[in-house]
């Protein structure tokens, strides 16, 4: 992907903003729908990651079971949290 440095920081910022307007009723909606959003956009990120061992060169380098635990265990209870703020606007 071109400019991963500020993709990664455009990304981070919107975790912020979303976890934010998590806190007011009237945006927690669109707030939880755009943290579900994000999520679905990782993961094919995740999955190149696995496709590259789990290591960037000249990067970052994990254990691939770290990787697969994200993707598999982390994102979908994640998800439905995201989903179930949504339900709470």
């Amino acid at each position: 992907m071109p400019f991963p440095k500020g993709i990664n920081i455009l990304s981070g910022a919107l975790e912020i903003a979303f976890a934010l307007c998590l806190l007011e009723p009237k945006l927690r909606k669109k707030a939880g729908f755009g943290i579900i959003a994000l999520l679905l956009a990782f993961i094919p990120a995740h999955v190149y990651f696995i496709q590259m061992n789990s290591c960037v060169p000249d990067d970052l380098c994990v254990p691939p079971a770290v990787v697969w635990l994200r993707l598999v265990l982390v994102h979908p209870p994640l998800t439905v949290w995201a989903f179930l703020a949504t339900r709470n606007a």
